[in-house]
Protein backbone atom coordinates (compact mmCIF):
# COMPACT_ATOMS: atom_id res chain seq x y z
CA UNK A 1 0.00 0.00 0.00
CA UNK A 2 3.20 2.33 0.81
CA UNK A 3 4.43 1.48 -2.43
CA UNK A 4 0.91 2.45 -4.58
CA UNK A 5 0.84 6.15 -2.13
CA UNK A 6 4.57 7.05 -3.17
CA UNK A 7 3.74 6.14 -7.28
CA UNK A 8 0.40 8.27 -6.71
CA UNK A 9 2.57 11.53 -5.39
CA UNK A 10 4.97 11.15 -8.03
CA UNK A 11 2.68 10.99 -10.69
CA UNK A 12 0.28 13.93 -9.50
CA UNK A 13 3.15 16.13 -8.45
CA UNK A 14 4.76 15.66 -11.82
CA UNK A 15 1.89 16.38 -14.26
CA UNK A 16 0.96 19.69 -12.09
CA UNK A 17 4.67 20.73 -12.43
CA UNK A 18 4.48 20.28 -16.05
CA UNK A 19 0.87 21.68 -16.40
CA UNK A 20 2.11 25.16 -14.35
CA UNK A 21 5.41 25.91 -16.41
CA UNK A 22 4.46 25.12 -19.45
CA UNK A 23 1.76 27.72 -19.05
CA UNK A 24 4.03 30.57 -18.65
CA UNK A 25 5.77 33.12 -21.03
CA UNK A 26 9.53 32.94 -20.24
CA UNK A 27 11.06 36.20 -21.70
CA UNK A 28 15.35 36.56 -21.48
CA UNK A 29 15.44 38.49 -18.64
CA UNK A 30 18.86 40.87 -17.23
CA UNK A 31 19.49 39.55 -13.45
CA UNK A 32 18.29 43.00 -11.34
CA UNK A 33 21.48 43.09 -9.69
CA UNK A 34 24.93 42.28 -10.49
CA UNK A 35 25.38 40.50 -7.46
CA UNK A 36 24.91 36.59 -7.30
CA UNK A 37 21.41 36.09 -6.44
CA UNK A 38 19.98 34.59 -3.67
CA UNK A 39 16.51 34.28 -2.44
CA UNK A 40 15.12 36.26 1.45
CA UNK A 41 11.76 35.54 0.33
CA UNK A 42 9.67 33.64 -2.10
CA UNK A 43 6.52 34.28 -4.42
CA UNK A 44 3.45 33.70 -2.92
CA UNK A 45 5.24 33.59 0.61
CA UNK A 46 2.72 33.30 3.87
CA UNK A 47 2.64 37.28 4.94
CA UNK A 48 0.72 39.10 7.44
CA UNK A 49 -2.62 39.46 5.95
CA UNK A 50 -1.33 39.38 2.06
CA UNK A 51 1.00 37.16 0.45
CA UNK A 52 4.38 38.48 -0.58
CA UNK A 53 3.72 39.37 -4.53
CA UNK A 54 7.57 38.91 -5.54
CA UNK A 55 10.99 37.87 -4.26
CA UNK A 56 13.18 39.14 -1.82
CA UNK A 57 16.88 39.23 -3.20
CA UNK A 58 19.61 39.50 -0.18
CA UNK A 59 21.95 42.73 -0.77
CA UNK A 60 24.85 41.31 0.82
CA UNK A 61 23.09 42.71 4.74
CA UNK A 62 23.99 46.11 3.42
CA UNK A 63 22.68 48.75 0.84
CA UNK A 64 23.72 50.73 -2.15
CA UNK A 65 24.15 47.66 -4.86
CA UNK A 66 23.11 48.77 -8.88
CA UNK A 67 19.40 47.94 -9.37
CA UNK A 68 19.37 47.46 -12.86
CA UNK A 69 16.57 46.98 -15.53
CA UNK A 70 15.21 43.29 -16.22
CA UNK A 71 14.66 44.44 -20.10
CA UNK A 72 13.84 47.31 -22.39
CA UNK A 73 11.23 49.69 -21.42
CA UNK A 74 9.70 52.84 -19.59
CA UNK A 75 9.15 54.19 -16.07
CA UNK A 76 5.65 54.22 -15.83
CA UNK A 77 5.23 54.60 -12.40
CA UNK A 78 7.19 55.97 -9.36
CA UNK A 79 6.26 55.39 -5.92
CA UNK A 80 7.57 57.01 -2.62
CA UNK A 81 6.13 56.11 0.69
CA UNK A 82 7.28 56.03 4.42
CA UNK A 83 5.49 51.96 4.33
CA UNK A 84 5.24 49.38 1.84
CA UNK A 85 7.57 49.48 -0.73
CA UNK A 86 9.26 52.70 0.24
CA UNK A 87 10.85 53.80 -3.01
CA UNK A 88 9.48 51.62 -5.42
CA UNK A 89 9.88 51.44 -9.76
CA UNK A 90 7.94 50.22 -11.75
CA UNK A 91 9.34 49.80 -15.86
CA UNK A 92 6.56 49.03 -18.31
CA UNK A 93 8.06 46.37 -20.87
CA UNK A 94 5.59 46.84 -24.40
CA UNK A 95 7.71 43.89 -26.17
CA UNK A 96 6.41 41.51 -23.63
CA UNK A 97 3.41 42.80 -21.94
CA UNK A 98 4.94 42.53 -18.59
CA UNK A 99 5.66 44.74 -15.85
CA UNK A 100 8.89 45.09 -13.72
CA UNK A 101 8.77 46.38 -9.88
CA UNK A 102 11.29 47.03 -7.47
CA UNK A 103 11.07 48.14 -4.07
CA UNK A 104 12.62 49.44 -1.17
CA UNK A 105 15.30 51.46 -3.17
CA UNK A 106 17.51 53.40 -1.64
CA UNK A 107 18.21 56.54 -4.72
CA UNK A 108 17.20 56.70 -8.43
CA UNK A 109 19.83 57.29 -11.00
CA UNK A 110 20.53 60.50 -11.88
CA UNK A 111 18.07 60.88 -14.14
CA UNK A 112 14.86 59.39 -12.23
CA UNK A 113 16.39 61.07 -9.50
CA UNK A 114 16.11 64.64 -10.76
CA UNK A 115 12.63 63.93 -11.81
CA UNK A 116 11.00 62.95 -8.55
CA UNK A 117 12.73 65.67 -6.76
CA UNK A 118 11.06 68.28 -8.95
CA UNK A 119 8.23 66.61 -8.11
CA UNK A 120 8.29 66.37 -4.99
CA UNK A 121 8.99 70.14 -4.31
CA UNK A 122 5.95 71.03 -6.94
CA UNK A 123 3.62 68.86 -4.24
CA UNK A 124 5.51 69.94 -1.21
CA UNK A 125 5.46 66.33 -0.34
CA UNK A 126 7.83 63.66 0.47
CA UNK A 127 5.28 60.71 -0.15
CA UNK A 128 4.50 60.16 -3.85
CA UNK A 129 2.77 58.24 -6.40
CA UNK A 130 3.96 59.66 -9.90
CA UNK A 131 3.24 58.31 -13.52
CA UNK A 132 5.41 59.32 -16.18
CA UNK A 133 4.68 59.67 -19.99
CA UNK A 134 5.93 56.92 -21.47
CA UNK A 135 8.27 58.59 -23.59
CA UNK A 136 9.65 60.66 -20.42
CA UNK A 137 12.30 58.18 -18.58
CA UNK A 138 13.22 55.63 -21.50
CA UNK A 139 15.48 52.57 -19.96
CA UNK A 140 17.75 49.82 -21.40
CA UNK A 141 18.09 46.29 -20.26
CA UNK A 142 20.87 46.29 -17.96
CA UNK A 143 20.71 49.94 -17.46
CA UNK A 144 21.21 50.97 -13.71
CA UNK A 145 18.16 52.35 -12.30
CA UNK A 146 18.73 52.73 -8.82
CA UNK A 147 20.38 51.50 -5.77
CA UNK A 148 19.09 49.04 -3.53
CA UNK A 149 17.93 49.99 0.18
CA UNK A 150 15.78 49.20 3.05
CA UNK A 151 13.09 52.17 2.99
CA UNK A 152 9.31 51.56 3.68
CA UNK A 153 8.19 48.53 5.55
CA UNK A 154 11.41 46.77 5.05
CA UNK A 155 12.77 44.96 7.83
CA UNK A 156 16.40 44.83 6.22
CA UNK A 157 18.76 45.43 3.23
CA UNK A 158 17.14 43.83 0.17
CA UNK A 159 15.44 44.39 -3.36
CA UNK A 160 12.09 43.82 -3.38
CA UNK A 161 11.56 42.46 -6.99
CA UNK A 162 8.23 41.72 -9.25
CA UNK A 163 7.42 40.60 -12.54
CA UNK A 164 3.37 41.76 -13.23
CA UNK A 165 1.13 40.84 -16.18
CA UNK A 166 0.55 44.60 -17.57
CA UNK A 167 -2.95 44.67 -18.51
CA UNK A 168 -4.26 42.67 -15.82
CA UNK A 169 -1.75 43.91 -12.96
CA UNK A 170 -1.85 40.35 -11.71
CA UNK A 171 1.75 39.10 -10.01
CA UNK A 172 3.33 36.44 -11.54
CA UNK A 173 6.06 33.84 -10.01
CA UNK A 174 9.59 35.99 -11.20
CA UNK A 175 11.51 32.33 -10.98
CA UNK A 176 9.40 31.55 -13.80
CA UNK A 177 11.50 34.12 -15.86
CA UNK A 178 15.22 32.57 -16.23
CA UNK A 179 16.23 34.34 -12.31
CA UNK A 180 19.29 31.90 -11.64
CA UNK A 181 18.93 31.12 -7.84
CA UNK A 182 20.75 28.26 -6.66
CA UNK A 183 18.18 25.25 -5.09
CA UNK A 184 19.46 21.40 -4.32
CA UNK A 185 17.87 21.32 -1.30
CA UNK A 186 14.04 20.02 -0.52
CA UNK A 187 11.43 21.54 1.17
CA UNK A 188 10.96 20.79 4.91
CA UNK A 189 7.81 19.60 6.72
CA UNK A 190 7.62 20.49 9.90
CA UNK A 191 4.11 19.49 11.24
CA UNK A 192 0.41 18.32 9.99
CA UNK A 193 -2.64 18.77 11.59
CA UNK A 194 -5.98 16.87 11.26
CA UNK A 195 -8.85 18.98 12.16
CA UNK A 196 -12.98 17.61 12.91
CA UNK A 197 -15.36 19.29 10.31
CA UNK A 198 -18.66 18.60 12.20
CA UNK A 199 -19.65 17.59 15.71
CA UNK A 200 -19.37 13.50 14.91
CA UNK A 201 -15.67 13.79 13.61
CA UNK A 202 -12.73 12.52 15.89
CA UNK A 203 -9.02 12.25 15.52
CA UNK A 204 -7.80 9.92 18.53
CA UNK A 205 -10.97 9.62 20.15
CA UNK A 206 -10.99 13.58 20.53
CA UNK A 207 -13.29 16.21 18.13
CA UNK A 208 -10.36 19.02 18.17
CA UNK A 209 -7.64 19.59 16.16
CA UNK A 210 -4.54 17.25 16.45
CA UNK A 211 -1.10 18.37 15.39
CA UNK A 212 1.88 15.68 14.66
CA UNK A 213 5.20 16.66 14.55
CA UNK A 214 6.92 15.01 11.28
CA UNK A 215 10.77 13.80 11.30
CA UNK A 216 12.60 12.63 8.23
CA UNK A 217 14.01 14.47 5.37
CA UNK A 218 12.99 15.01 1.63
CA UNK A 219 10.90 11.72 0.70
CA UNK A 220 11.58 9.84 4.04
CA UNK A 221 9.36 12.34 5.68
CA UNK A 222 7.35 10.59 8.16
CA UNK A 223 5.37 11.51 11.15
CA UNK A 224 7.01 11.67 14.62
CA UNK A 225 5.27 8.73 16.42
CA UNK A 226 5.45 6.89 13.23
CA UNK A 227 1.95 5.13 13.97
CA UNK A 228 -1.01 4.99 11.96
CA UNK A 229 -3.80 7.51 13.35
CA UNK A 230 -7.05 6.35 14.11
CA UNK A 231 -9.87 8.68 12.91
CA UNK A 232 -13.60 9.32 11.93
CA UNK A 233 -16.05 11.11 9.98
CA UNK A 234 -14.68 13.82 8.12
CA UNK A 235 -12.10 15.39 8.40
CA UNK A 236 -9.67 18.11 6.30
CA UNK A 237 -5.80 18.18 7.13
CA UNK A 238 -2.84 21.40 7.77
CA UNK A 239 1.02 21.43 6.66
CA UNK A 240 3.47 23.54 8.42
CA UNK A 241 6.12 23.52 5.85
CA UNK A 242 9.00 25.89 4.46
CA UNK A 243 11.48 26.03 2.01
CA UNK A 244 15.32 26.49 1.86
CA UNK A 245 18.00 27.26 -0.73
CA UNK A 246 22.03 26.34 -1.17
CA UNK A 247 24.34 29.27 0.45
CA UNK A 248 21.57 31.21 2.42
CA UNK A 249 19.74 30.25 5.62
CA UNK A 250 16.51 31.83 5.46
CA UNK A 251 13.46 30.01 5.37
CA UNK A 252 11.47 30.55 2.49
CA UNK A 253 8.06 29.36 0.94
CA UNK A 254 7.29 26.35 -0.78
CA UNK A 255 5.94 26.87 -4.48
CA UNK A 256 3.25 23.84 -4.45
CA UNK A 257 1.33 21.45 -2.17
CA UNK A 258 -0.93 18.40 -3.01
CA UNK A 259 -2.63 16.19 -0.18
CA UNK A 260 -3.93 12.88 -1.36
CA UNK A 261 -5.81 10.12 0.42
CA UNK A 262 -5.52 6.84 -1.61
CA UNK A 263 -5.96 7.53 -5.42
CA UNK A 264 -8.10 10.92 -4.71
CA UNK A 265 -6.31 14.17 -4.45
CA UNK A 266 -8.07 16.16 -1.66
CA UNK A 267 -5.99 19.78 -2.03
CA UNK A 268 -3.99 20.92 -4.58
CA UNK A 269 -2.21 24.77 -4.84
CA UNK A 270 0.37 26.09 -6.36
CA UNK A 271 2.15 29.65 -6.40
CA UNK A 272 2.48 30.76 -9.92
CA UNK A 273 0.43 34.18 -10.18
CA UNK A 274 -2.50 35.99 -8.47
CA UNK A 275 -4.23 39.48 -8.18
CA UNK A 276 -3.90 41.59 -5.13
CA UNK A 277 -7.74 41.87 -4.26
CA UNK A 278 -7.51 38.15 -3.50
CA UNK A 279 -4.36 38.30 -1.55
CA UNK A 280 -6.30 38.89 1.33
CA UNK A 281 -7.66 35.03 1.77
CA UNK A 282 -4.71 34.34 2.72
CA UNK A 283 -6.49 34.46 6.34
CA UNK A 284 -8.64 31.85 5.20
CA UNK A 285 -6.31 29.66 3.68
CA UNK A 286 -4.63 29.28 7.20
CA UNK A 287 -5.08 28.35 10.38
CA UNK A 288 -5.94 31.92 11.53
CA UNK A 289 -6.97 31.31 15.08
CA UNK A 290 -3.41 29.16 15.78
CA UNK A 291 -1.64 31.61 14.05
CA UNK A 292 -2.68 34.18 16.12
CA UNK A 293 -1.90 32.25 19.01
CA UNK A 294 1.33 30.49 18.25
CA UNK A 295 2.91 32.56 15.54
CA UNK A 296 3.10 29.40 13.30
CA UNK A 297 0.79 28.94 10.11
CA UNK A 298 -0.42 25.56 8.87
CA UNK A 299 -1.59 25.84 5.51
CA UNK A 300 -5.45 24.37 5.33
CA UNK A 301 -7.02 22.05 2.88
CA UNK A 302 -10.54 22.89 3.45
CA UNK A 303 -12.09 25.48 0.95
CA UNK A 304 -13.85 28.18 3.09
CA UNK A 305 -17.33 28.61 1.51
CA UNK A 306 -16.22 32.34 0.60
CA UNK A 307 -12.89 31.80 -0.06
CA UNK A 308 -12.38 32.80 -3.58
CA UNK A 309 -8.54 32.28 -3.77
CA UNK A 310 -7.39 31.65 -7.38
CA UNK A 311 -4.38 29.69 -6.93
CA UNK A 312 -6.32 26.40 -6.10
CA UNK A 313 -5.85 23.46 -8.46
CA UNK A 314 -8.45 21.37 -9.44
CA UNK A 315 -10.13 19.54 -6.66
CA UNK A 316 -12.91 16.68 -6.77
CA UNK A 317 -14.20 18.16 -2.78
CA UNK A 318 -13.45 21.61 -1.11
CA UNK A 319 -10.79 19.78 0.93
CA UNK A 320 -12.10 17.61 3.31
CA UNK A 321 -12.41 13.64 3.20
CA UNK A 322 -15.42 10.96 4.44
CA UNK A 323 -13.47 8.45 7.21
CA UNK A 324 -16.73 6.50 7.36
CA UNK A 325 -15.93 3.10 6.33
CA UNK A 326 -13.56 1.44 9.03
CA UNK A 327 -10.64 -0.01 7.22
CA UNK A 328 -6.68 2.03 6.61
CA UNK A 329 -6.45 4.80 4.39
CA UNK A 330 -3.11 6.37 3.28
CA UNK A 331 -2.20 9.54 2.74
CA UNK A 332 0.51 11.57 1.28
CA UNK A 333 1.41 14.84 1.20
CA UNK A 334 3.83 15.90 -1.90
CA UNK A 335 5.62 19.63 -1.18
CA UNK A 336 8.00 21.29 -4.32
CA UNK A 337 9.57 24.17 -4.40
CA UNK A 338 10.10 26.25 -7.86
CA UNK A 339 12.99 24.41 -9.08
CA UNK A 340 11.50 21.07 -8.93
CA UNK A 341 13.06 19.34 -5.05
CA UNK A 342 10.27 17.33 -3.80
CA UNK A 343 9.78 16.37 -0.57
CA UNK A 344 6.68 13.63 0.70
CA UNK A 345 5.07 13.18 3.45
CA UNK A 346 3.17 9.26 3.88
CA UNK A 347 0.66 8.39 6.52
CA UNK A 348 -1.46 6.06 7.53
CA UNK A 349 -5.25 6.69 8.85
CA UNK A 350 -6.97 3.66 10.37
CA UNK A 351 -11.06 4.94 10.50
CA UNK A 352 -12.60 3.28 13.75
CA UNK A 353 -15.81 4.39 14.80
CA UNK A 354 -16.22 5.59 18.13
CA UNK A 355 -17.97 4.40 20.93
CA UNK A 356 -19.97 7.63 21.22
CA UNK A 357 -21.78 9.27 18.27
CA UNK A 358 -21.16 12.71 18.96
CA UNK A 359 -19.17 15.31 20.79
CA UNK A 360 -19.92 17.59 23.30
CA UNK A 361 -21.46 20.77 21.89
CA UNK A 362 -20.52 24.52 22.71
CA UNK A 363 -23.71 25.49 24.58
CA UNK A 364 -24.72 29.19 23.30
CA UNK A 365 -24.83 32.01 26.04
CA UNK A 366 -26.87 35.33 25.75
CA UNK A 367 -23.44 37.20 24.83
CA UNK A 368 -22.63 34.83 21.84
CA UNK A 369 -24.62 34.94 18.21
CA UNK A 370 -24.33 32.80 15.10
CA UNK A 371 -23.79 35.27 12.02
CA UNK A 372 -24.49 33.81 8.53
CA UNK A 373 -21.22 34.98 6.82
CA UNK A 374 -23.41 35.23 3.45
CA UNK A 375 -25.60 37.91 5.80
CA UNK A 376 -23.79 39.96 8.01
CA UNK A 377 -24.94 41.53 11.36
CA UNK A 378 -25.67 44.09 13.08
CA UNK A 379 -25.77 44.88 17.35
CA UNK A 380 -26.74 47.85 18.97
CA UNK A 381 -26.94 48.42 22.61
CA UNK A 382 -26.40 51.51 25.18
CA UNK A 383 -22.67 51.93 25.03
CA UNK A 384 -21.89 50.42 21.25
CA UNK A 385 -23.07 49.14 17.96
CA UNK A 386 -21.12 47.64 15.15
CA UNK A 387 -22.40 46.22 11.84
CA UNK A 388 -20.31 43.13 9.91
CA UNK A 389 -21.42 43.63 6.28
CA UNK A 390 -22.16 40.53 4.34
CA UNK A 391 -19.45 38.29 2.94
CA UNK A 392 -16.92 39.79 5.65
CA UNK A 393 -16.75 36.48 7.23
CA UNK A 394 -15.39 33.13 5.11
CA UNK A 395 -17.72 30.88 6.77
CA UNK A 396 -20.99 31.22 9.02
CA UNK A 397 -19.16 32.12 12.65
CA UNK A 398 -20.38 32.25 16.96
CA UNK A 399 -19.21 35.36 18.09
CA UNK A 400 -19.12 37.27 21.24
CA UNK A 401 -19.77 40.62 21.91
CA UNK A 402 -19.91 42.34 25.69
CA UNK A 403 -18.47 45.05 27.35
CA UNK A 404 -16.12 45.32 30.58
CA UNK A 405 -16.04 48.30 33.31
CA UNK A 406 -12.58 49.90 34.42
CA UNK A 407 -11.50 52.92 35.19
CA UNK A 408 -7.96 52.45 33.23
CA UNK A 409 -9.72 53.93 29.96
CA UNK A 410 -12.09 56.92 29.55
CA UNK A 411 -14.80 54.18 28.17
CA UNK A 412 -15.69 50.95 28.72
CA UNK A 413 -13.86 48.11 26.94
CA UNK A 414 -15.88 46.93 24.00
CA UNK A 415 -15.41 43.44 23.07
CA UNK A 416 -16.25 42.31 19.40
CA UNK A 417 -16.08 38.88 18.32
CA UNK A 418 -12.38 36.90 18.61
CA UNK A 419 -9.48 37.76 17.50
CA UNK A 420 -8.65 34.23 16.50
CA UNK A 421 -11.63 34.52 13.93
CA UNK A 422 -10.26 36.35 10.36
CA UNK A 423 -12.23 39.01 8.43
CA UNK A 424 -12.24 39.65 4.75
CA UNK A 425 -14.09 42.77 5.35
CA UNK A 426 -14.02 45.75 7.71
CA UNK A 427 -16.41 46.08 10.29
CA UNK A 428 -17.96 49.60 11.76
CA UNK A 429 -17.86 49.83 14.90
CA UNK A 430 -19.39 52.72 17.12
CA UNK A 431 -18.27 53.54 20.83
CA UNK A 432 -20.65 56.02 22.89
CA UNK A 433 -18.43 58.82 24.45
CA UNK A 434 -19.00 59.21 28.23
CA UNK A 435 -19.31 62.57 29.79
CA UNK A 436 -15.78 64.10 29.66
CA UNK A 437 -13.50 67.37 30.64
CA UNK A 438 -11.07 66.94 27.31
CA UNK A 439 -11.36 68.00 23.95
CA UNK A 440 -13.38 65.82 21.40
CA UNK A 441 -10.69 66.09 18.96
CA UNK A 442 -8.29 64.58 21.39
CA UNK A 443 -9.82 61.32 21.89
CA UNK A 444 -9.30 58.32 19.70
CA UNK A 445 -9.75 54.49 19.93
CA UNK A 446 -7.49 51.86 20.55
CA UNK A 447 -7.29 48.13 20.62
CA UNK A 448 -6.61 45.95 23.30
CA UNK A 449 -5.67 42.70 21.98
CA UNK A 450 -2.79 39.76 22.80
CA UNK A 451 -1.83 41.76 26.24
CA UNK A 452 0.57 44.27 24.20
CA UNK A 453 -0.11 47.99 24.85
CA UNK A 454 -2.82 49.72 22.96
CA UNK A 455 -2.75 49.95 19.33
CA UNK A 456 -3.88 53.36 18.20
CA UNK A 457 -6.78 53.02 15.52
CA UNK A 458 -8.11 56.77 15.35
CA UNK A 459 -11.68 57.21 14.68
CA UNK A 460 -14.43 59.71 13.85
CA UNK A 461 -16.17 61.25 15.91
CA UNK A 462 -19.99 62.85 15.41
CA UNK A 463 -23.09 62.98 17.19
CA UNK A 464 -21.19 61.82 20.70
CA UNK A 465 -19.68 58.82 19.31
CA UNK A 466 -16.05 57.81 18.30
CA UNK A 467 -16.75 55.50 15.04
CA UNK A 468 -13.94 53.70 12.82
CA UNK A 469 -13.59 50.75 10.43
CA UNK A 470 -11.36 47.59 11.40
CA UNK A 471 -11.00 44.62 10.14
CA UNK A 472 -9.72 43.13 13.25
CA UNK A 473 -12.05 41.43 15.88
CA UNK A 474 -10.78 42.24 19.74
CA UNK A 475 -11.52 44.34 22.27
CA UNK A 476 -11.19 48.43 22.32
CA UNK A 477 -12.02 51.45 24.01
CA UNK A 478 -11.79 54.90 23.85
CA UNK A 479 -8.34 57.46 25.23
CA UNK A 480 -7.29 60.42 24.90
CA UNK A 481 -3.47 61.88 23.21
CA UNK A 482 -3.03 65.28 24.28
CA UNK A 483 0.79 65.61 24.14
CA UNK A 484 2.52 66.65 21.55
CA UNK A 485 5.32 64.65 19.93
CA UNK A 486 8.68 64.71 20.32
CA UNK A 487 11.60 66.34 18.13
CA UNK A 488 15.14 65.22 18.82
CA UNK A 489 18.11 67.16 16.87
CA UNK A 490 20.57 63.66 16.10
CA UNK A 491 23.82 65.06 14.80
CA UNK A 492 26.45 66.35 17.15
CA UNK A 493 27.38 69.72 15.01
CA UNK A 494 26.69 73.06 16.49
CA UNK A 495 25.11 76.05 14.69
CA UNK A 496 27.75 76.51 12.56
CA UNK A 497 28.06 73.71 9.36
CA UNK A 498 31.10 73.05 6.99
CA UNK A 499 30.80 70.88 3.83
CA UNK A 500 31.21 67.78 5.62
CA UNK A 501 27.92 67.89 6.96
CA UNK A 502 25.82 66.26 4.36
CA UNK A 503 22.81 65.27 6.18
CA UNK A 504 20.69 67.44 9.08
CA UNK A 505 19.07 64.33 11.10
CA UNK A 506 16.24 64.79 13.17
CA UNK A 507 14.17 61.97 15.59
CA UNK A 508 10.38 62.58 15.65
CA UNK A 509 8.25 60.37 17.95
CA UNK A 510 4.97 60.42 19.62
CA UNK A 511 3.82 58.19 22.35
CA UNK A 512 0.25 57.12 21.33
CA UNK A 513 -1.68 58.63 18.16
CA UNK A 514 1.20 58.58 16.10
CA UNK A 515 3.05 60.98 13.66
CA UNK A 516 0.48 62.43 11.63
CA UNK A 517 2.04 64.88 9.28
CA UNK A 518 5.39 67.18 9.53
CA UNK A 519 6.54 70.31 7.75
CA UNK A 520 9.71 71.64 7.23
CA UNK A 521 11.12 75.01 6.22
CA UNK A 522 14.58 76.33 5.01
CA UNK A 523 14.45 79.92 4.52
CA UNK A 524 10.72 80.24 4.73
CA UNK A 525 10.32 77.61 1.75
CA UNK A 526 8.59 74.53 1.90
CA UNK A 527 12.03 71.89 2.05
CA UNK A 528 12.67 68.10 1.43
CA UNK A 529 12.59 65.85 4.00
CA UNK A 530 12.91 62.45 4.32
CA UNK A 531 11.01 60.11 7.20
CA UNK A 532 11.51 56.93 8.04
CA UNK A 533 9.17 55.63 10.70
CA UNK A 534 11.11 52.11 11.06
CA UNK A 535 14.04 54.49 12.89
CA UNK A 536 11.89 57.51 13.85
CA UNK A 537 14.28 59.43 11.41
CA UNK A 538 13.65 62.67 9.54
CA UNK A 539 16.65 63.86 7.04
CA UNK A 540 17.82 66.42 4.85
CA UNK A 541 20.24 65.83 2.33
CA UNK A 542 21.82 68.83 2.21
CA UNK A 543 22.10 70.88 -1.42
CA UNK A 544 21.74 73.90 -3.03
CA UNK A 545 19.10 74.92 -0.60
CA UNK A 546 21.52 75.22 2.30
CA UNK A 547 23.17 78.71 1.13
CA UNK A 548 26.50 80.26 2.53
CA UNK A 549 25.73 82.58 5.45
CA UNK A 550 22.92 82.63 7.76
CA UNK A 551 19.79 79.88 6.89
CA UNK A 552 16.48 79.73 9.57
CA UNK A 553 14.85 75.95 9.47
CA UNK A 554 11.88 75.33 11.13
CA UNK A 555 10.33 71.67 11.31
CA UNK A 556 6.63 71.51 12.64
CA UNK A 557 5.89 67.72 13.82
CA UNK A 558 1.77 67.04 14.82
CA UNK A 559 0.45 63.98 15.63
CA UNK A 560 -2.56 62.27 14.36
CA UNK A 561 -4.78 64.06 17.10
CA UNK A 562 -3.44 67.26 16.22
CA UNK A 563 -0.88 67.98 18.32
CA UNK A 564 2.21 69.68 17.43
CA UNK A 565 5.72 70.39 18.48
CA UNK A 566 8.05 73.35 16.79
CA UNK A 567 11.52 73.31 16.48
CA UNK A 568 13.65 76.14 15.46
CA UNK A 569 17.59 77.01 14.50
CA UNK A 570 19.69 79.04 12.65
CA UNK A 571 22.57 77.57 10.78
CA UNK A 572 25.76 79.33 9.57
CA UNK A 573 27.09 77.22 6.20
CA UNK A 574 30.54 78.49 5.80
Amino acid sequence: MKHIVAFFCVFYIFSGLVFSQQSLIKPDLHPPLEIPLYLSGTFGELRSDHFHAGVDLRTQTVEGHKVLAVDDGYVSRIAISTGGYGKALYITHPSTGLTSVYGHLQRFNKEIGEYVKAKQYALQSFQVNLFPEAARLVVKKGELIALSGNTGSSSGPHLHFEIRDTPSQQVMNPLSFGLKIKDYIRPKIVEIAVYPENDSAFILGENKRYISSVAGWGEQHRLLTNEPLTVWGELSFGINTYDTHNDTPNKNGVYSIELMIDSTIVFSMAMDRFSFDETLYINSLIDYGYYIQNNTRFIRTKIDPLNKLSMYGDMPHTGSYSFMEEREYTGCYTVTDHHGNISKLPFTLVAQKPLIDTADTEVATDSTVLVQASEGYSYKEQSFSYTIPARALYRDERLTQYKIRQNTYLSDVICVGDEKIPLHKAIQLHINIPELSLPEEKLLMVSLNNDKPPVPLGGKIENGTISLKTRKFGCFAIMADTLPPQIRQKNAFQDTLTDSVTLLRFEIEDELSGIGSYRAELNDNWLLMEYDPKTKTLFYEVDERLTKGKNTFKLIVTDKQGNASVFRKTFIKL
